[in-house]
């Protein structure tokens, strides 16, 4: 029983939840209806037939017309079809609504949403269209003023400061006319009501006025540079250079005379070209022509300033000269002389005969110049550059023999210096015999005999070089180098055959102890005899006698080089 009643509260309960959740449900659709009607009413409400009915009284013509039935009929279509199916689908979900089909109604009320989104955009575009049609009209009449404006302004100046133009004043009447007929033109389209035509015309009227405004500003300073500038300058060139041919002066090729001839010919092309309104060819030529006319100037000037640069560069060249004539002679002579005593390793004696016939070719250029200053021929600048040039050249020459001066100069310190060198070397030999005689050792051995030798051969090498003729200091200079790297070599092996010998003594010396009683260090000390005395292979004798003291007694040996060493040391 108790079980019986749960079910029926439960089924109460839920049935009380749904009505609940649909009555929600049924709020919130009527809420998406009111905004939808309320959004349609906006959209229907839009005055588009005023603005129709507006350019319908405009008598529009042509492309404008075409436009405005297009717009019209699409106007008509939205009224007719699209307004009407929005109504009765937003019909419909009311209907449902009120019924509780909420599935329904919320699927009629997203397709009437979407229709009126789509009903809105085709309105906009309508009413766009239209109105940019109507704006076409309103801003052809502003354009068609300004323009009007501007092109009196221009017709007036072009009258006015015709002179400014030249030739070109012709060809921007034209052109004015020209656009005067399109002024015509679009007049009459505009008459008629063909306001998108009448914008095209404008709209290339505003293009040709712009180009005929950049005319008017960039003709006038060229032309002024054709007609009188550019004149005026080469009358006043053709002028001074008469004057200066008058005074005997030259100059190089091309000539100048025939350079004005053709400059003022290519005046008369570019004026001609200026005519036909060509104006970028005219900048551009202009500018050439300016720059031409720059050198013509810059010749003339330069021509002058040569000849008042002439006489004291002439003079400085030509004791440059004889002050480089003469010094390269006495450096030849000077070389010519140590070669004799001498041998001349870089070829010094030939490039002062080098230099020499340099600067008698120089000698010769310049006479060629300055017999054309005496005849009244010389052209300023080319004598001008040449001495510059020779000067140049003789400064470079000069250095030259600066540095074989001071190479050759060195040649008598180098020959003391070897002299001196080589009378050490055999003072030095000769001290290093005496202290080996001093040893009175039985021999010595043959490597150290062929070492000496060889070392004094090179000293005597040494004496016969300098002592030739003609001397090569350089290659008796890398001698010098040899020889006293094998002197220091030879110094050191005296050394140590003196050491071997001496410590051989003392090492036999202190062995004599143990000899009558131990076979093996009498043994020892008859092999270090041996070879002491008869083979004179002292650094194995002493080698031979250490080795043995060490086995019978450890550390003597050490101690007999310990005390030689001190000894040595101490004097």
């Amino acid at each position: 029983m108790q079980s019986w009643i749960f079910i029926v509260l439960g089924i109460i309960i839920l049935i009380l939840v749904l009505v609940l959740l649909a009555a929600i449900k049924r709020g919130r659709n009527e809420k998406r209806l009111v905004q939808l009607n309320a959004s349609f009413e906006k959209l229907t409400n839009q005055p588009i037939y005023k603005t129709i009915d507006q350019l319908d009284a405009m008598n529009l013509a042509g492309g404008s017309q075409e436009i405005l039935e297009k717009r019209r009929q699409e106007y008509y279509h939205l009224l007719n079809d699209t307004f009407a199916t929005l109504y009765q689908t937003m019909y419909d979900a009311e209907a449902a609504n009120q019924k509780f089909s909420l599935v329904v109604a919320n699927h009629l009320i997203h397709d009437a949403e979407e229709q009126l989104t789509g009903a809105t955009t085709d309105a906009e575009q309508i009413t766009a269209a239209l109105e940019n049609l109507r704006a076409t009209n309103e801003h052809n009449q502003a354009e068609s003023k300004a323009l009007l404006h501007q092109y009196q302004q221009m017709r007036k100046l072009i009258l006015t400061k015709s002179f400014t133009f030249g030739p070109a004043v012709d060809e921007l009447e034209n052109r004015l006319a020209a656009i005067d007929d399109q002024f015509d033109q679009a007049k009459k389209l505009t008459s008629k009501g063909d306001h998108l035509e009448a914008k095209k015309i404008l709209a290339n009227i505003k293009e040709k006025m712009a180009a005929l405004t950049d005319l008017t500003k960039r003709i006038p300073p060229r032309y002024q540079e054709l007609v009188t500038e550019f004149p005026d300058q080469l009358l006043e060139i053709d002028k001074v250079y008469r004057q200066m041919l008058d005074q005997h002066y030259h100059f190089t090729d091309p000539d100048i005379g025939q350079s004005v001839i053709l400059l003022k010919n290519k005046i008369q092309i570019i004026d001609e070209r200026l005519g036909h309104l060509e104006i970028d060819f005219v900048e551009q030529n202009n500018q050439t022509l300016g720059q031409s006319i720059d050198e013509l100037y810059q010749r003339l000037q330069d021509e002058m300033d040569a000849r008042k640069q002439l006489p004291p560069l002439q003079k400085t060249t030509f004791e440059f000269l004889n002050h480089a004539t003469v010094q390269t002679q006495k450096l030849i002579e000077a070389l010519d002389h140590l070669n004799q005593s001498y041998v001349l390793t870089h070829h010094e004696l030939d490039d002062a005969q080098e230099m020499q016939r340099d600067i008698a070719d120089m000698q010769r250029q310049y006479d060629v110049q300055v017999q054309a200053v005496a005849d009244q021929t010389v052209i300023a600048t080319e004598a001008v550059n040449l001495f510059n040039k020779i000067n140049e050249r003789l400064t470079t020459t000069e250095q030259r023999q600066y540095k074989i001066s001071n190479d050759v100069a060195n040649l008598f310190e180098g020959e003391k210096v070897a002299k001196q060198g080589v009378q050490q070397f055999v003072l030095d030999l000769k001290e290093i015999q005496r202290d080996v005689e001093r040893l009175r050792l039985p021999g010595l051995p043959k490597d150290y005999l062929d070492y000496f030798n060889m070392v004094k051969d090179e000293i005597v090498k040494l004496e016969q070089n300098l002592n030739q003729v003609q001397i090569n200091i350089e290659d008796i200079t890398k001698q010098l180098i040899v020889t006293q790297e094998d002197l220091n070599n030879l110094s050191q092996k005296s050394k140590d055959l003196h050491d071997a010998a001496v410590l051989t003594e003392q090492a036999l010396q202190y062995a004599n102890r143990y000899t009558y009683a131990n076979a093996e260090i009498a043994a020892a000390a008859d092999e270090a005899k041996e070879l002491y005395t008869k083979t004179y292979d002292y650094p194995t004798a002493l080698d031979t006698i250490a080795t043995a003291l060490e086995q019978i007694e450890p550390g003597s040996f050490k101690r007999i080089e310990d005390s030689y060493y001190h000894a040595a040391d101490q004097k």
